[in-house]
């Protein structure tokens, strides 16, 4: 009966630990982003949103984007006509809310290579380690060469999206630096400063013995010498 039980707490533990596991994968860094794009070429671009991006994981870089519809008509007429042009095509992310409005990660590209790779491209999302998004990025699958892409093939997006995880390099000790520097500035300091004792202040440990001799010396009797031979 013993070996029973032990295989059924093993697979009950066994569970506990998946579900454990699955529960923290899922929460650990999972974000919805929404992606916005415009195909304007006025200094101030109108966008309409394009999809979102969900980050699965932080740690396996695990993220998927989703589109809101398939491209329009007009705006298939517009990209080819701004890739005609040799315009740019616009992508941004919303981050967060302030008291000046709203603040964003932006990029830009050639609209003639989203044009030219009928809508493929590879969006990099940079991230710290907390999962705040600090930049965008975007490689469309082709590069410009005039050709010419039925309407058909720009649809829908096919978007491979990348997480790239900022990690924070080692912080300096700016604190044991500073006090090593006031440290040897106040040894130099020590060094160079001037002693303006007196010739006897400095030298009087050897001056006052040699006085003392001397004037034991000189009150000694000279005719003790003498006296002691007879």
């Amino acid at each position: 009966m013993a070996a029973p039980t032990i295989r059924i707490l093993a697979a009950y533990l066994f569970i506990l630990i998946s579900i454990v596991t699955c529960f923290d994968d899922e929460f650990e860094g999972s974000r919805t982003l929404s992606l916005e794009h415009s195909f304007d070429q006025d200094s101030d671009p109108v966008f309409t949103k394009r999809g979102t991006v969900v980050i699965k994981s932080m740690q396996t870089k695990r993220a998927t984007f989703s589109q809101v519809s398939s491209l329009s008509s007009e705006d298939r007429k517009l990209l080819r006509d701004v890739a005609q042009q040799d315009g740019i095509y616009r992508i941004r992310i919303p981050i967060r809310e302030t008291g000046d409005g709203t603040v964003y990660v932006s990029t830009f590209t050639k609209a003639c290579t989203i044009y030219e790779s009928s809508l493929s491209e590879t969006l990099i999302i940079s991230v710290d380690q907390s999962g705040e998004v600090l930049g965008v990025s975007m490689a469309a699958d082709h590069y410009c060469s005039g050709i010419e892409v039925s309407a058909a093939n720009l649809t829908d997006w096919n978007t491979k999206v990348e997480i790239s995880v900022s990690v924070s390099g080692p912080v300096p000790d700016t604190q044991s630096y500073i006090d090593k520097i006031k440290k040897d500035e106040r040894e130099k300091a020590k060094g160079n400063q001037a002693d303006n004792r007196s010739f006897f202040s400095k030298y009087w440990m050897y001056i006052v013995p040699f006085v003392i001799m001397m004037f034991i010396m000189q009150s000694m009797d000279p005719q003790q010498g003498g006296g002691g031979g007879r």
